[in-house]
């Protein structure tokens, strides 16, 4: 079973982000966020170490919302938006496609959930972040 946790990894992040852009490029990829009223902006680069990732339009991923409403309750991640999943199935799939070029251990999945997207990426390095 997938564990998801809430990642934390500034104090006093907004807790519901909108994507505002989505860049992957030479630089790395590259993850703009901002608050509700759009007056805080919140980026994430991660410029290097990505292996995978994949974009889903929230509305579409009905079974997973109801699995962690089970498993959590909806305030979970209904208010939240970064989270690192342990025990991660797409995390999984990966491996196995890889062939056991990676260990699960260095590897770490960021999950992205905002109210029309849930951005999914798979990383061997922590992103940078910045506020604005």
């Amino acid at each position: 079973m997938e564990l998801w946790e809430r990642w934390i990894p500034i104090k006093g992040l907004t807790s519901r982000l909108y994507n505002d852009s989505f860049i992957d490029n030479k630089e790395g990829i590259i993850l703009e966020f901002s608050d509700e009223e759009d007056k805080k902006k919140i980026v994430f680069t991660f410029e290097e170490g990505v292996l995978s990732y994949r974009n889903t339009d929230e509305g579409s991923l009905l079974k997973k919302l109801n699995e962690l409403e089970q498993q959590y309750d909806t305030e979970f991640y209904s208010e939240w938006t970064l989270f690192k999943i342990k025990n991660s199935e797409y995390l999984k799939w990966f491996l196995e496609e890889s062939s056991g070029i990676y260990e699960p251990d260095q590897i770490e999945h960021y999950v992205f959930l905002t109210p029309n997207d849930v951005i999914e990426i798979l990383a061997t390095c922590t992103p940078g972040i910045v506020e604005r």
